[in-house]
């Protein structure tokens, strides 16, 4: 059965609240010895009725942080009241109070929800001792979990908006999140991926049941990674390009993956969203076409993660025009394409560019090739934040 639990009920107390507690008992006395010995020894605050009847009316006006009932009570008793919590206030903490000699009504109690039975009898101050012992016990476990299920509910509000299709699984591999586009994208609903396993969520991308980067991160396989030339790896998050067939249309996608830590900050699982860059690549193959056609010299140049400019590469046109194919090869430093004193002032101008940005040029650029020397103008322009490209008049 769904229960179905009122919101002032799923209030999270801060540890420093006082702790408020419905007392039923049909003995007044008792209520009163209860309530000053709880009030004085602990953060308590403690309202007193004397039937469930009561108790029921007080909790449709307001929450308890705890109940503590007696079993033998005329008309509705402390089982019967636990029945009705349960089903109409959910977790909030139980304790019974029952007489000797009816463990029957202990197992019943637990059985239905209970947090603690406790019998009647013997001295008051170390019963009520027992007593708001058990209370704070009760308490600071709803409490925990309830930070718990609020933890676990703002990160599925925060994954349910991201603009990205992401999920999520833990260390067994099991899907704890499947947001709202990674359900547009792939028609399937969260509520048929939540909980599989077995590399369940890659069946609605690949068909079958095959790792993902989210799959590596956790469990790395070098064999398996050779399938994604373009993975890398940096603190604890892996990146990589894919091509996916969805809905049988090509997409390409840009994959990241990272930890998922638990309280404990112990790795708790893992975290995949994948980002749709087919308009980028198509624009990118549509450049390398113009590039490759382009009647001009054009070479790229970028800087790495040491901050050396290093070369590309360059279109078929920059071969021909300055013979520099061979000396401009991918990653090869911009120094050792252009050496020499001329060379010095264009990989100044060119680093200076790259990091700040704008344009120049350098008029008569001599560049010497097999003995010979030739002459260029160069006009040297950023195209990304690090990256220069150099054309050659």
């Amino acid at each position: 059965m769904r229960v179905s639990v009122p919101l002032i009920y799923l209030k999270e107390i801060p540890a420093s609240d006082m702790i408020s507690v419905l007392f039923v008992d049909d003995e007044p006395v008792l209520v009163d010895i209860g309530r000053l010995f709880l009030e004085r020894v602990g953060n308590f605050s403690v309202t007193g009725v004397e039937s469930a009847q009561k108790a029921l009316e007080m909790l449709s006006e307001k929450p308890f942080d705890v109940i503590i009932a007696d079993y033998q009570m005329p008309g509705m008793t402390g089982i019967d009241l636990l029945r009705i919590v349960r089903s109409q206030y959910g977790d909030i903490p139980f304790i019974l109070f029952t007489g000797r000699g009816r463990e029957d009504v202990a197992r019943d109690a637990i059985n239905i929800g209970a947090n603690f039975y406790v019998q009647k009898g013997g001295d008051p101050k170390l019963q009520f001792a027992d007593i708001a012992h058990k209370v704070e016990t009760a308490v600071e476990r709803r409490r925990a979990l309830i930070a718990i299920k609020t933890s676990e509910q703002r990160f599925h509000d925060i994954i349910n908006f991201l603009p990205d299709a992401t999920f999520a699984i833990n260390t067994d591999g099991s899907i704890i999140a499947w947001n709202r586009e990674i359900e547009r994208i792939t028609n399937t609903r969260a509520e048929d991926m939540i909980g599989k396993w077995g590399f369940a969520h890659s069946i609605p991308f690949y068909g079958k049941r095959r790792p993902m980067i989210i799959d590596l991160l956790l469990h790395p396989d070098p064999a398996f990674e050779q399938i994604y030339p373009s993975l890398h790896r940096e603190d604890g998050m892996i990146t990589a390009e894919g091509v996916l067939f969805l809905n049988d249309k090509k997409h390409f996608f840009l994959a990241r993956s990272s930890f998922l830590y638990g309280p404990d900050g112990k790795i708790a699982g893992a975290i995949e969203s994948l980002r749709d860059i087919t308009r980028q690549k198509e624009s990118e193959e549509k450049l390398i076409r113009v590039f490759d056609h382009l009647p001009l010299g054009l070479q790229i140049f970028v800087m790495n993660k040491n901050g050396h400019l290093v070369c590309t590469g360059g279109n078929p046109a920059s071969e021909e025009i300055t013979g520099l194919g061979t000396r401009c090869s991918p990653g090869r430093p911009i120094e050792d394409v252009f050496p020499g004193e001329e060379g010095q002032r264009i990989c100044a101008v060119s680093k200076k560019v790259a990091m700040e940005g704008g344009k120049d040029s350098i008029d008569n650029l001599e560049i010497s090739l097999d003995g010979s020397k030739r002459h260029y103008n160069v006009r040297i322009f950023q195209t990304y934040p690090g990256e220069v490209a150099l054309i050659y008049l």
